[in-house]
């Protein structure tokens, strides 16, 4: 399926795949020219700037802003944050905001105003299980809707062979087994793993592979667990991954019919809450 043949009928069983599932693909959202200019200007970005091996599980962690976030920003560019007025044109993108409409995805909003590039090399390493939510101290941490998601697009097409991403669908709202031995993501600790049969890596049973087409939106929830399978070919894969906060919280989506937890219909704003990655007990057995 194509983007435009997306119907009402479709967006909503989307919409209950990433409320329930933790993760939707909304299929050939992003076509030409912005796809080639972004497969383009990502190879550019990769034969200029080295790898960081504390970064050989991502591949690289490379922080891309538009110019009015970066001016804001007021620091020097490097190799790993800059600017580059291409970013804008993915958040403006019309049929990527389309998309979120059709979905319900009310408020979206840029997380930071950037993007981020993640680009396994080949027959580089698998990416461990890990979820990038870091709010779980906060009562958003307890909300059946997404509050955090990533908007996010591979370069070219992906298959276990190269790398495709893998997810344990429902864990954005299900404690398992495996977040009991995961450290935080993306920390030294984690990337100091070297053991590839450590359970960061395992085979899940309850894991699917996730393969997409480029130019494929996928949206996943930041608290989903996700990881990907090694690059097996002589070939780069690289993801463009923008972060999103969606809906004004506490406030549940228009289109919301289930309940609203206790911890955020007594919600009021003024709080103050810890920042981390460790998942608290708002994600329950």
């Amino acid at each position: 399926m194509d983007y435009e043949d997306f119907t009402p009928d479709s967006a909503r069983r989307k919409r209950n795949q990433l409320v329930s599932d933790g993760f939707t693909i909304v299929p050939g959202v992003l076509g030409d020219p912005l796809l080639s200019e972004l497969q383009s200007w990502s190879q550019d970005v990769f034969e200029r700037v080295p790898v960081d091996p504390r970064y050989r599980y991502q591949g690289s962690d490379i922080h891309v802003y538009t110019p009015d976030r970066w001016q804001l920003m007021d620091r020097e560019a490097t190799h790993q944050h800059f600017s580059d007025p291409i970013v804008q044109k993915l958040l403006d993108q019309p049929e990527q905001k389309q998309a979120c409409i059709d979905l319900g995805l009310e408020d979206v909003r840029s997380a930071g105003g950037g993007l981020i590039l993640l680009s396994k090399p080949a027959f580089g390493p698998p990416l461990y299980w890990h979820q990038d939510f870091m709010n779980w101290n906060h009562p958003e941490a307890a909300a059946p809707w997404p509050t955090k998601i990533f908007l996010s697009y591979y370069m070219s097409d992906t298959t276990r062979e190269n790398g495709c991403l893998r997810v344990i669908p429902g864990t954005h709202r299900r404690r398992i087994d495996l977040h009991d031995v995961l450290p935080n993501a993306h920390t030294p600790e984690i990337q100091a793993i070297d053991d590839l049969d450590h359970p960061i890596f395992a085979d899940h049973p309850d894991s699917i592979d996730v393969p997409l087409n480029s130019g494929d939106l996928i949206i996943a929830d930041a608290r989903l667990l996700h990881a990907a399978w090694p690059n097996q070919t002589d070939q780069r894969r690289t993801l463009v991954l923008a972060w999103h906060d969606v809906f004004s919280f506490p406030q549940p989506p228009s289109w919301w019919e289930g309940e609203v937890p206790d911890v955020i219909r007594d919600f009021e704003p003024g709080g103050s809450f810890e920042s981390t990655r460790t998942p608290s007990p708002y994600l329950p057995r």
